[in-house]
């Protein structure tokens, strides 16, 4: 990498670092609440944006999705869920926020018992495992510095975790707050760019094959409804 890439990077994991662990001592010992969920505190706004850049490693999976069958990415990996999450917010979020538990496991535990708590626990890590964004890290570590794979992912660990442990939640939500701003900025540069070298509308209309631009991808009626039961 240039010298120029290697700045902008080093300055953003230097602001990240200073965001996530700021006032660490102040917000130490006030409790799980604190720790675990902000207090719960936390307002509209920063919680979409704390839940948009959390699943800004899902962009990559999105680009290949679209890449691969074009505008049927909107109502596949978009529309599903968007709807599982409004009937969440409609009918379940109240119930959840008055319950207080930390985690859907607490819930299950609570409601049906210890087996049930226990195999929502083991799905719930399963699903949330942190394992492949550590990978993910590690590979863009080693790539910028050629560093051995291994370390690479001890040292992206050991920097996650740096500014974690200082304030839990609310580390978090600051530093997504950074990433947001970044993510959106690169947007804005990257799509104008991007659209008049493939030639505006009608370049790309020219360019793309039929199924990109059909409402399933040429992939049929069930292949659509497979991922909204999966978002659900």
């Amino acid at each position: 990498m240039h010298a120029a890439d290697l700045l902008v990077v080093g300055a953003y994991l230097a602001a990240t670092l200073w965001l996530g662990a700021r006032g660490g001592r102040r917000q130490a010992g006030q409790g799980a609440d604190e720790y675990l969920v902000a207090g719960r505190t936390l307002s509209l706004g920063a919680f979409v944006v704390t839940l948009v850049a959390t699943w800004y490693g899902g962009v990559l999976g999105v680009g290949e999705y679209s890449y691969t069958y074009g505008i049927s990415n909107w109502l596949v990996l978009g529309a599903p869920y968007y709807v599982a999450a409004l009937l969440f917010a409609l009918f379940l979020a109240r119930r959840a926020r008055a319950s207080e538990d930390y985690t859907i496991p607490d819930l299950l535990f609570a409601s049906y018992g210890h087996a049930a708590g226990v195999i929502g626990t083991a799905t719930v890590f399963a699903l949330t495992s942190p394992a492949a964004y550590l990978l993910m890290l590690g590979v863009l570590l080693r790539r910028m510095t050629g560093i051995g794979q291994g370390a690479a992912i001890v040292l992206a660990t050991l920097f996650t975790l740096a500014y974690i442990v200082a304030r839990g939640f609310r580390s978090v939500v600051e530093t997504k707050g950074l990433q947001f701003v970044l993510m959106y900025g690169g947007f804005a540069l990257l799509l104008p760019i991007a659209f008049g070298r493939a030639g505006g509308w009608t370049g790309l209309s020219a360019s793309l094959p039929a199924e990109m631009l059909a409402w399933d991808g040429g992939r049929g009626a069930g292949w659509v409804l497979a991922w909204y039961l999966i978002a659900g």
